[in-house]
């Protein structure tokens, strides 16, 4: 089998009753909706993604490199996604700790942000993809963007920023 660059399949014994276990080490990630200053449109990305033969809608998401923090993955990954940079955006939501993806099945953890730009004036800069990155963005009404998008951590977040809205 060819080498893997993101999924390295691990087997253990479960520490009681001794059964083998099979999951994958992965490295953990960063998740970010980015709203609009007024609350009504978040900024999501389309790329293709090998596990729905297909293309997704998303939130800006990266993985979290080697001796990194989450915060500066996060920083990092709307530059190069979305193309705004921190002084741009203030983070109105972070979640405590990371989350994780699936137990069961993946070592990989997930921290959660929700950003929102400054103001209206703020230009979008030059995406600045990794090698072999292929995705567009554009801003979508919140709802509309429920109905395209069938990935979890987009749903997840723009309900949670609706929730917090709700709650203001």
């Amino acid at each position: 089998m060819d080498e893997f660059k993101f999924l390295n399949p691990k087997k253990m014994k479960h520490p009681k009753n001794g059964m083998t276990l099979e999951y994958l080490d992965k490295q953990s990630a960063i998740a970010a909706l980015i709203v609009s200053v007024d609350d009504k449109k978040g900024y999501l990305v389309k790329q293709f993604r090998p596990g729905l033969m297909g293309e997704s809608l998303e939130v800006v998401a990266g993985l979290i490199d080697p001796g990194e923090v989450p915060i500066d993955t996060l920083y990092r990954e709307v530059a190069e996604e979305a193309g705004y940079y921190k002084e741009d955006y203030d983070i109105i939501y972070e979640e405590k700790q990371a989350l994780a993806i699936s137990p069961g099945y993946t070592a990989e953890k997930l921290s959660c942000y929700i950003l929102r730009l400054k103001n209206d004036d703020i230009k979008q800069k030059e995406l600045d993809l990794d090698e072999g990155e292929d995705l567009t963005g554009k801003w979508y009404d919140l709802e509309e963007a429920l109905e395209l998008s069938c990935d979890f951590k987009t749903h997840f977040l723009i309900r949670l920023f609706q929730l917090i809205q709700k709650n203001r």
